[in-house]
């Protein structure tokens, strides 16, 4: 039964441990993304050369631009040109260069919000010599509503699996002082008060969720390495995603405590509906 307690346990930390450790590498991927998020500025063709200046310099001035950088007609061609190769024939078939000069604006940390995007977007509009602008930001905000969901679904069915796991160690709790009944009766004779009694079996709660929650991170340690060196016909994305980079010492951490928290909460519901 100490057995069963333990593996419940640490089934329901290694369900909660896979959907963190693949939030844990999405937000990595978001991070990267997020890092490289731009805001485009197109400019009029007829805009003079002190207007292009000006527009510049005031956005350096912005707490939430990093940085900038002017593409000319020909520079954004060429780059169109690196990013799209099987388009290169085409764009170089064109009697006329259709792109406009652009202003890419590289946005600082903590400014990568839609409304910040957005709002920067609508000032550059009425920016004279700006003919428009916009920002790619629908997929980053997709991703990050995955990376919500991965932790969602983790705490809820890891919830699920880590009630049972509580309920069982209650159980083996209990059935372990039933079986010591006369013992308990003579501790209560010699004047054993009801902490002294109850501490063992608390003890021994907290020890089967540690223990529960240690399997569950060599199990998902042995995952990862597993799915990192196997060269099987696996979903790619998702073994990526598991195997880029394992949980951080502070999540590993956290997912202990949840395993002994866990057995000290089982032991705990287990002595109050005992009389000691």
């Amino acid at each position: 039964m100490n057995l069963v307690a333990s593996f419940t346990i640490a089934v329901s930390l290694l369900v909660l441990g896979l959907f963190l450790l693949l939030a844990h590498n999405l937000s990595g991927v978001v991070a990267t993304v997020g890092s490289q998020v731009t805001v485009s500025a197109y400019l009029r063709e007829d805009v003079t050369e002190e207007q292009k200046d000006r527009l510049i310099d005031s956005l350096r001035e912005r707490a939430e631009v990093e940085s900038t950088e002017y593409l000319s007609p020909q520079a954004a061609l060429e780059k169109f040109q690196r990013l799209f190769p099987t388009m290169r024939e085409v764009a170089g078939e064109l009697e006329e260069n259709p792109l406009p000069a652009s202003v890419e604006i590289h946005i600082a940390e903590g400014h990568r919000n839609p409304e910040s995007l957005r709002q920067l977007a609508e000032e550059l509009k009425r920016i004279p010599g700006v003919e428009d602008a916009d920002f790619p930001l629908p997929w980053v905000t997709r991703l990050r509503d995955v990376v919500a969901m991965a932790r969602t679904a983790g705490v809820s069915l890891g919830g699920v699996v880590g009630l049972a796991a509580i309920l069982t160690i209650a159980s083996v709790i209990r059935m372990t002082i039933y079986a010591r009944q006369q013992e308990i009766e003579i501790m209560r004779l010699v004047g054993a008060t009801r902490t002294y009694i109850a501490a063992p079996f608390l003890l021994e709660s907290s020890f089967l969720g540690a223990l529960g929650g240690g399997l569950s991170l060599v199990a998902l340690y042995a995952i990862h390495r597993h799915l990192a060196a196997s060269q099987a016909s696996f979903v790619p994305v998702l073994r990526d995603l598991l195997t880029a980079s394992f949980l951080p010492q502070s999540t590993s951490t956290l997912l202990l405590l949840l395993g002994l928290a866990a057995g000290a909460l089982g032991g705990l519901l287990s002595l109050r509906k005992i009389s000691l």
